[in-house]
């Protein structure tokens, strides 16, 4: 007779689910009425905390199984806006590092949360037959956040390249070390360069302007007032590459390698032994069956998935850029809860390129509303000029696609793609202000890290 596993998944949300609510109860009934005069109170930080995180484990201790009524779905869809308010609600009244991390938690987790929840109300209207089959919890969503249309495809037989490499299925000791050893070097490489920008930056200080970008550019049209300097456009280049940098190291590369030791410590065995036993199964940490799926997510996320972010400086049409190349982590919740919707609902009163257009104005507007979420969180102010940002992008987007049609893999010679790929940096450099400003305002709050800062 087998004992019961301690560390299943249920275990693993139910344990810290009931600790955080047993703390939030405790300072409820045991805390002063003064501490709730105001609202919202100026909690303790671990109060804060499991107040933030009790919803979020609430919702996925309820999404283990299929939502077979819309009862239980309301009460994730309550427990999800209750959720993504938190931080909204707080913000202004905790230290920016506690702040900031918990609201790019909200506005990530939210994302994926959605995205759920809208595929469970579509099975909970067709009652399809093979729901089970098909169902997938939270919890996988957000560790598999990656999806199949970032897989690298194999290349034909045929091909005149010269490495004709397909997918690894089964990888071997020299490839695992290989992969550990340079996304360590490239890693290591792009810290060098992010405390270069940072170095730079705060050498290299200006005043931002206070007013929101898209008041001043009406004013470069109406009264010819300049609406950026050369200075500060290079200061902003400089802030976006440091965005960049930071974001691929922190929350890929590191990632990447924290896996590769994982997988060559706990799930690669050299061992021809047909009687092995992964340590992970003989503790009975994970069954045979979660042991094999980890396992082959594991060798798609390392070997067979595109980067984060996929040479983005090299785009050189609207697509390409942000279908393709930048943050590929989340465009495809943007088109999950933008694009698809607002497309089906038009579709059958207008034609497809009018439906698609305003598709991809969804899309924009998905992440115009995330984007702000953050600036509201993080900064306690609302100028708009995230909301402007995108949606530009997106009227950008579309006109692009009608001027020049749909970019085709090797259609354009190099002379044309340069030059669409040069009239696409004016453009993007345009309206960079718009993106770069909020954060350039509140340099306190929104910090890149940085090792040597304090030596500057």
């Amino acid at each position: 007779m087998s004992q019961p596993r301690i560390l299943n998944k249920s275990n693993l949300v139910y344990i810290p689910l009931s600790v955080t609510t047993a703390h939030t109860l405790n300072f409820i009934f045991n805390s002063p009425l003064s501490t709730w005069q105001e609202f919202p109170p100026k909690l303790p930080t671990s109060v804060y905390s499991s107040i933030f995180f009790t919803p979020l484990l609430l919702f996925i201790s309820l999404s283990f199984e299929p939502i077979q009524t819309r009862r239980r779905f309301y009460t994730l869809l309550s427990l999800a806006l209750i959720y993504i308010s938190i931080p909204i609600s707080f913000r202004g009244l905790y230290s920016p590092k506690l702040q900031h991390a918990f609201v790019v938690h909200g506005a990530m987790f939210g994302l994926k949360i959605f995205v759920f929840l809208k595929y469970n109300w579509s099975c909970l209207n067709q009652k399809s037959s093979n729901q089970k089959e098909e169902f997938r919890s939270l919890l996988w969503k957000i560790f598999n956040s990656r999806f199949n249309s970032y897989i690298i495809p194999p290349k034909k037989e045929n091909s005149d390249e010269k490495e004709n490499s397909l997918l690894i299925t089964s990888p071997t000791t020299s490839q695992i070390n290989k992969i550990i050893i340079y996304r360590t070097l490239i890693a290591f490489t792009k810290c060098l360069i992010l405390e270069l920008t940072i170095f730079i930056s705060t050498k290299y200080t200006m005043v931002i302007p206070e007013k929101p970008y898209q008041l001043r550019l009406i004013e470069f049209f109406t009264k010819e007032i300049p609406a950026f300097t050369i200075p500060l456009m290079l200061q902003y280049l400089n802030f976006l590459l440091s965005v960049y940098l930071m974001f691929s190291v922190y929350s890929y590369d590191i990632y990447t390698i924290i896996s590769a030791i994982f997988y060559r410590l706990f799930l690669h065995s050299s061992s021809e032994d047909i009687h092995y036993k992964p340590i992970l199964i003989k503790f009975d940490i994970l069954t045979p069956s979660e042991y094999v799926s980890l396992k082959e997510w594991m060798i798609t996320f390392l070997f067979n998935t595109k980067h984060l972010f996929s040479e983005p400086w090299m785009a050189s049409s609207p697509r390409d850029f942000w279908s393709t190349r930048w943050q590929l982590m989340i465009n495809e919740s943007f088109k999950e809860l933008g694009f698809l919707p607002v497309k089906n609902v038009l579709a059958p009163f207008f034609p497809k390129k009018i439906a698609n257009m305003m598709g991809v104005l969804g899309a924009f507007g998905v992440s115009a509303i995330m984007h702000e979420y953050l600036i509201i969180g993080l900064f306690d102010l609302w100028t708009g000029e995230h909301a402007f940002f995108f949606m530009i992008h997106g009227v950008i987007f579309i006109l692009w696609e009608a001027i020049f049609g749909r970019e085709k893999k090797n259609e354009n010679s190099k002379i044309k793609r340069f030059l669409k790929w040069f009239l696409l940096f004016i453009i993007n450099l345009s309206v960079l202000p718009a993106l770069i400003e909020p954060f350039k305002r509140r340099p306190e709050i929104f910090e890149i890290p940085s090792y040597f800062a304090k030596y500057y």
